[in-house]
């Protein structure tokens, strides 16, 4: 084995926590105690009430199979309270995989299903999707997103898809007898036309052998809406009634055929439906949507409806969520004490319920003074309690324990749901901040205690919010200077491009938008002010003078679309490019680095791995050629798109570290004098490096003088995990157990003072550093 010992390490989140789109909860109705909270990117997470904290189940997924991070259904075994079904997959494969736990989550087995599954396509936020049969734990069905429902008689060795028409599924409820099959689909493939959806409810009377129309209300034609027609989002079933909620597509979705969630865009036309049993059938519905008030309406409504929940603790007793209500005000959970028949706003925005924050980016002085609840596409009661009711957001998870009460204090209870993607992580040389984390959808957080959520966010100086950056260039000289690429958030409260900070990341001013340099980089810099639109990529010299952007193209970062200052900011112009032979570069992709010691130089690398050189502080850069075999990688996308990560040395000039995938890790370096550049691979031919970070190499050394720790996953000799090497590649330790993978890994960095602490940014997991266990 290459990986000479393995060293016994310790894993933390740098804790934000929640931050991402929760998609679903689901209680065991027999078991107290028991759960589960899926997530879009981030897997399944149990809750352990003891230590009122979210355990995450997929902590052992690796990053060269992911596809248990993105799950899409889970269900229970009502008969055995430790089993889990869990169906998850990855957009694209054509096939999903179906996971199964006897042991509450803490192990699997793996099987695969035919269709096409995935957690963070849209229309995630209806279900269940996955119902198990409650006499035959053989027997379960599957509610896909693009392949119609499946039903399995051999726990999931084999699937049969049933014969109901329609591809496109929301949601599968079985009766306790079995017989009974109500199936919710989004009336796609059987559509009308292009703007009315087909017949979303159908009903099966003999275990899904055939299926007939299930009534529910007539559409509403709605002009400007991309789709007409109710699709079931979620139901419940109290052992009397069947309660669903339906939608309709609303105005400004931004896909049609699954675009009947929140996640979709916007959702109208929402309704509250009680279904009602006679003779062992579904006999008919009554309608029992609330409006604003709480009072049941007919009238079409301008928003939705998420969630639905009953409680057999106390018969009668509902709660339900509106859904993309954020146009007519904010979101509402209303609580019903007799089956729906009248409803009282228990929750509205930060009007009504008493609602508070304990994580501080959540805090509506971060948020324009807004409430940030949205996307709350599910809610359950407590099977066993009915003062604990727990919902979703797109940010984490809230909860009360006091629904009966005349307060129920609403508040995030997110500890341990560590799910969002975080793109890049940096590990200042000196200053109060250890930890800069660059956050998908949140931004970014300078953790100066990793172990405490971080007080602050990337804000303005209204404490206005940018999302989303993408990286970030910190000067090794000091500190306290910095400059991001960030997007502007969806209030359009701040507008994307470059913000910088001169204070260790506590303070933030966004640098002026330098029109007029020519038409094409006018028309990306306007698209760049636009809401939620990646701003690219920036590069800054250790004095904070010279600032390199590649302005982003979506995910691309064009040649010609390079920009420079040579003035902190103030003015820019267009960079020049060359190639070997001096002609100017017009298409192509180039991402910018700055020298860790030199204020003038400055390196782009391409799309084909060309290689540029700037010596005069990014005016012009002049295309080199190394004189050994470099290989072929495209460097010129934004994260995460982008499968290399380059680490300049500090206290060095013109020396980068290189993780190239499966190409293996590399050592780059550029000579002033001769002009000449050398590479050499430090790994095998045969092994693989997927992220890299450069730390301190031991206990009381220096890390701007001295000689380097590598920390990176990769592949050693066919075994995938996280290592570190001290010398170059001679000789490496493994950093990590089987449980510890922590599914994708974007980004990593060495601690630059603490020897044997690296972090992790994660795709799935949050952020996360290893130290060494004592």
């Amino acid at each position: 084995m290459k990986a000479h010992k393995t060293i016994n390490y310790e894993y933390k989140n740098a804790p934000i926590p929640g931050g991402g789109y929760v998609t679903g909860l689901l209680y065991h109705p027999r078991q107290p105690g028991i759960l589960y909270a899926r997530t879009d990117i981030g897997g399944v997470y149990r809750y352990d009430y003891e230590k009122k904290h979210w355990k995450s189940l997929i902590d052992g997924v690796s990053m060269e199979d992911i596809s248990e991070t993105f799950p899409i259904a889970c269900a229970l075994d009502e008969n055995h309270p430790e089993y889990l079904y869990i169906m998850s997959g990855i957009n694209g494969q054509g096939y999903g995989k179906f996971s199964i736990s006897e042991d509450y989550g803490e192990t699997f087995i793996h099987k695969k299903i035919p269709v096409t599954v995935h957690g963070n396509l849209c229309g995630r936020g209806t279900g269940y999707r996955l119902a198990a049969d409650k006499k035959d734990e053989n027997i379960l069905y599957f509610a896909s997103q693009l392949d119609g429902l499946w039903k399995t008689t051999d726990r999931g060795d084999t699937w049969k898809r049933l014969t109901l028409e329609e591809n496109y599924m929301t949601c599968v409820w079985v009766s306790d007898d079995a017989k009974t099959i109500v199936a919710g689909t989004a009336g796609y493939t059987t559509r009308e036309n292009d703007k009315l959806r087909g017949h979303s409810l159908y009903v099966s009377y003999d275990a899904g052998q055939s299926f007939e129309r299930l009534m529910q209300p007539e559409n509403v034609l709605v002009s400007d809406s991309k789709m007409n027609g109710l699709v079931a989002s979620r139901y419940d079933y109290d052992g009397t009634y069947l309660y669903v909620t339906m939608n309709v597509t609303g105005r400004w979705n931004y896909v049609v055929d699954l675009g009947y969630s929140c996640d979709s865009g916007d959702v109208i036309g929402g309704k509250v439906l009680r279904y009602y049993f006679s003779e062992g059938k579904i006999a008919g519905y009554d309608d029992i949507t609330p409006d604003a008030d709480g009072v049941l309406t007919k009238k079409f409504l301008n928003y939705g409806f998420g969630g639905i929940s009953s409680c057999k603790a106390m018969p009668g007793l509902l709660v339900c969520s509106t859904l993309c209500r954020e146009k007519e005000g904010d979101e509402i959970v209303y609580l019903s004490k007799d089956y729906g028949n009248s409803w009282s706003v228990s929750l509205c925005g930060l009007e009504k319920g008493d609602l508070y924050f304990n994580t501080s980016y959540m805090k509506p002085e971060y948020n324009g003074n807004h409430c940030l609840l949205h996307w709350m596409s599910d809610i359950k009661i407590n099977p066993f309690d009915p003062n604990e009711v727990w919902f979703n957001s797109g940010t984490g998870v809230f909860m009360t324990d006091a629904l009966l009460g005349e307060h129920p204090r609403y508040h995030d209870a997110c500890a341990g749901i560590e799910e969002t993607v975080h793109l890049n992580v940096y590990a200042p040389v000196a200053g109060e901040a250890e930890l800069i984390d660059i956050v998908g959808d949140l931004g970014g957080f300078a953790f100066r205690n990793l172990d405490e959520p971080c007080k602050n966010s990337f804000d303005d100086r209204e404490g206005n919010r940018y999302i989303t950056c993408i990286n970030a260039d910190i000067s090794d000289a000091d500190s306290n200077l910095g400059i991001v690429t960030a997007r502007g958030n969806w209030k359009g409260k701040t507008k994307g491009g470059l913000v910088r900070t001169r204070d260790n990341f506590k303070t933030f001013e966004r640098i002026s938008m330098p029109f007029g340099i020519n038409a094409e980089i006018d028309r990306k810099l306007h698209e760049i002010e636009n809401p939620n639109v990646n701003a690219g990529w920036v590069a800054m010299s250790p004095d904070g003078t010279n600032i390199v952007w590649s302005v982003a193209d979506g995910i691309r970062l064009p040649v010609e679309l390079v920009i420079i200052s040579n003035d902190g900011g103030k003015n820019f112009q267009k960079a020049g490019v060359f190639d070997l032979k001096g002609n100017p570069v017009k298409k192509g992709y180039l991402k910018v680095f700055s020298d860790r010691t030199g204020n003038d130089l400055f390196y782009g690398f391409g799309g084909a791995s060309e290689i540029y050189v700037s010596r005069d502080g990014g005016k012009n850069f002049y295309q080199k050629q190394p004189e050994e075999t470099f290989p072929i990688c495209d460097f010129g996308y934004i994260d995460t798109a982008n499968k290399t990560e380059v680490r300049g040395e500090g206290g060095k000039s013109g020396v980068f570290y290189m993780a190239l995938g499966d190409a293996g890790l590399y050592k780059f370096c550029y000579d002033t004098g001769t002009d000449e550049i050398h590479v050499k691979r430090l790994t095998d031919a045969k092994d693989a490096c997927y992220r890299m970070g450069l730390g301190v190499i031991g206990e009381g050394r220096e890390y701007l003088t001295e000689e380097k720790a590598i920390y990176f996953c990769g592949r050693l000799d066919g075994e995938y995990g996280f290592y570190r090497t001290l010398d170059e590649g001679k000789s490496y330790e493994r950093l990590n157990r089987d449980d510890q993978m922590y599914g994708e890994i974007n980004s990593i960095d060495g601690d630059k003072r603490k020897f044997g602490r690296f972090f992790l940014a994660t795709g799935s997991r949050g952020v996360l550093y290893g130290e060494m266990l004592k």
